[in-house]
């Protein structure tokens, strides 16, 4: 599993979890901000302790 994070337009943290699938922390990403109302939101996983950006248009990250 993965640890991927959700962070805000502000840069701050909102939540952090572990997820087996990128397909399925995308679909949780899509939950934590339902509202979709507000540009900038991102999300992050951590690989090997280094926290890199998720690309959910291809499934991979970008460094």
């Amino acid at each position: 599993m993965a640890k991927y994070r959700v962070i805000d337009p502000q840069g701050s943290v909102v939540e952090t979890k572990e997820i087996p699938s990128a397909d399925d922390a995308h679909a949780w990403f899509v939950d934590v901000r339902a509202d979709n109302s507000e540009l900038g939101w991102r999300m992050e996983v951590d690989e090997d302790g280094t926290w890199a950006f998720f690309d959910d248009t291809e499934g991979a990250t970008e460094k």
